[in-house]
């Protein structure tokens, strides 16, 4: 009994650190238009912070967290989540872009290397049964910040300025620090870390790996072409009040923990072995978007569909690259624990550095053409992922 409530208090504490995180990566698409106005930038200046974001987080995250996997589990969560606050708190003084976009790369680092290693804690606090269930279960919380945090800080901005959200995550984080300290385990290294930092990367060579990889990649890169402009595509293209800002962007945020909530259902029912499916329907909706966002009756649809779809893949390719390396390359454990975060961030930072650009060009309604494009990728991706594992199965499967 006393190991179950253990258990749990653990997956909710970690929960509360993907609320954490989330709020932290999601916090500039909800108040872009109040940063640009607030430093004198332009919109697409602005929206670069997206980018920025994105990039620090693909890049950063697998070097930091293969160099990172011989520390002692516990007190590297504890260290990266101090200077998290740090971070934010830099954020929230910055007196410029410049500094903007510097403190905004540095917290993606910490944001993607304490999601990885939050990974690792959940297979440790989790039955085996119950593992894919706790992944979600993570992802909700970063959900969450959607449906919470998101018209929070959306209000916040309007009331108080753009730094008052960078506020909400800072005090977030001093929260949880010490609850953090007083549930989790306090572990020692990875098992099987103790190798070399370079031979982690080579289970790049591994098909079953690199595909799903490369299909994370394109996934996101869809659907952040049209959603990182998600609040000027509501008030520009679609004509919504101020007044009604907050509630849909809390629709929005329900979708996405719906879409997270689905995706724990989908990772134990054959993980990506069944996304196929998925891809077609976010092809076929990008494609159809630039028409469906002629007018708010069906350009509202449109992006709450789109939000439903967002993360129907995260719990089955974070479920299969762990899976991967816990029966076939155990030496690469951490690194694939950062898997959906890192890839993800960089189909992140790929969609929105494309769409900063074709947004000032074509304006907002066409970009879901460039959207269909990448989701059609990944498709074809999800495709070659699945024969790939025919030829060669996972083992234990």
């Amino acid at each position: 009994m006393k190991r179950n409530s253990a258990v749990t208090a653990s997956t909710l504490a970690l929960m509360g650190l993907g609320f954490a995180l989330g709020a932290c990566e999601y916090v500039v698409v909800v108040i872009l238009p109040d940063i640009a106005e607030g430093l004198g930038a332009s919109l697409g200046a602005a929206g670069k912070l997206v980018g920025v974001f994105a990039a620090g987080y693909a890049i950063g995250t697998p070097v930091v967290t293969a160099a990172t996997g011989r520390l002692p589990r516990f007190r590297l969560l504890m260290t990266l989540l101090g200077l998290f606050i740090a971070v934010n708190a830099v954020s929230m003084l910055a007196p410029g872009l410049g500094v903007l976009y510097v403190s905004r790369a540095l917290a993606a680092v910490l944001t993607g290397t304490l999601t990885a290693v939050a990974f690792l804690f959940v297979q440790e606090v989790a039955p085996p049964e119950h593992t894919a269930r706790a992944i979600a279960m993570v992802y909700t919380g970063m959900s969450l910040a959607t449906v919470v945090g998101n018209p929070l800080n959306k209000t916040l901005s309007a009331a108080f300025g753009w730094r008052a959200p960078f506020a909400v995550i800072l005090i977030a984080g001093v929260i949880l620090l010490p609850v953090l300290a007083r549930v989790l385990p306090h572990t020692g290294a990875v098992e099987g870390a103790q190798t070399g930092f370079c031979r982690q990367f080579t289970v790049l060579r591994d098909p079953r790996y690199s595909l799903c990889v490369l299909m994370t990649i394109c996934c996101y890169a869809a659907t952040y072409v049209v959603y990182t402009y998600v609040t000027p595509i509501l008030t520009e293209v679609l004509g919504v009040g101020e007044t009604l800002i907050s509630p849909l962007l809390m629709a929005v945020g329900v979708c996405c923990m719906c879409s997270n909530l689905l995706a724990g259902w989908l990772g134990t029912r054959g993980d990506v072995k069944r996304t196929p499916v998925v891809l077609a329907l976010q092809t076929g909706l990008f494609l159809a978007m630039p028409l469906l966002l002629g007018s708010r009756w069906t350009g509202l649809p449109a992006v709450f569909a789109m939000c439903l779809l967002m993360y129907l893949l995260s719990t089955p390719v974070q479920y299969h690259a762990s899976a991967l390396a816990e029966t076939e390359h155990p030496y690469a454990v951490s690194l694939c624990a950062s898997t959906l975060s890192v890839a993800g961030n960089i189909g992140i930072a790929l969609g929105s550095f494309a769409s900063s650009g074709l947004q000032e060009v074509l304006g907002l309604r066409p970009l879901g053409f460039p959207a269909a494009a990448f989701a059609l990728a990944a498709l074809v991706l999800n495709l070659a992922l699945a024969a790939a594992m025919k030829k060669a199965p996972r083992k234990g499967v």
